[in-house]
């Protein structure tokens, strides 16, 4: 196996296989294990078959999702558990593609994500990724509340983008949803790149996120 490596002149950077999707796997679960809130539930749901479409019946395309949501909330005694989902809200954490100085065109000409400046919010005008305008102002006020960098990503609107479960899993669970991740260079390649400070960005939004 490759192990990751911290590179940069200033160790800032990690370099390592795999980090598209496990960056946010451990961000979630930092997270969950450190929150703590009188009211309401914290969740978090670690699909399988990301890559290969979601459509199986463990996947973001099926409607195992909302079922184990429902068992839940009726195991813990809720009553009406429409309306406990509804006043609910995800988080669609993956990665983002951060700007390459050798494909700029790639991106839109006002949004590029860049290594070592916060996560990015996401979004789609094809809804490739799910984000809703309610959903991204709680996001930026926890941000700007706790001091935590972000930046926002827009798909151009004239190039096919990458799309994350947020859009599937939103539409069999129609609630806020708002599509978040850290930018990466060289996403899918044997090594994938990214920010140390990103890291650590994500993490604490999501905990903060989980204490609200």
């Amino acid at each position: 196996d490759e192990k990751p490596q911290l590179v940069g002149l200033k160790d800032e950077l990690i370099s390592a296989p795999r980090l598209d999707n496990l960056n946010s796997c451990a961000a979630l679960v930092s997270a969950i294990i450190g929150s703590e809130r009188a009211d309401g539930m914290n969740m978090i749901a670690l699909f399988d078959h990301e890559e290969i479409g979601s459509r199986s019946k463990q996947g973001a395309a099926s409607i195992l999702l909302h079922d184990m949501i429902c068992r839940i909330l009726k195991e813990v005694g809720k009553e009406d558990v429409d309306a406990t989902i509804y006043n609910s809200m995800i988080l669609s954490v993956d990665v983002a593609h951060a700007l390459h100085p050798n494909y700029a065109g790639k991106m839109d000409p006002t949004n590029k994500p860049v290594l070592g400046k916060g996560f990015c919010i996401k979004e789609a005008c094809s809804q490739s990724y799910a984000t809703d305008c309610e959903a991204v102002s709680i996001i930026e006020q926890i941000c700007k509340a706790k001091d935590i960098s972000y930046q926002k990503f827009v798909n151009r609107s004239d190039v096919v983008g990458g799309g994350t479960l947020g859009s599937i899993a939103s539409a069999l669970l129609p609630v806020k949803t708002v599509d978040i991740g850290i930018p990466l260079l060289a996403m899918h390649s044997a090594r994938e790149l990214m920010a140390v400070n990103d890291q650590q960005n994500m993490v604490d939004l999501v905990s903060a996120y989980f204490t609200l």
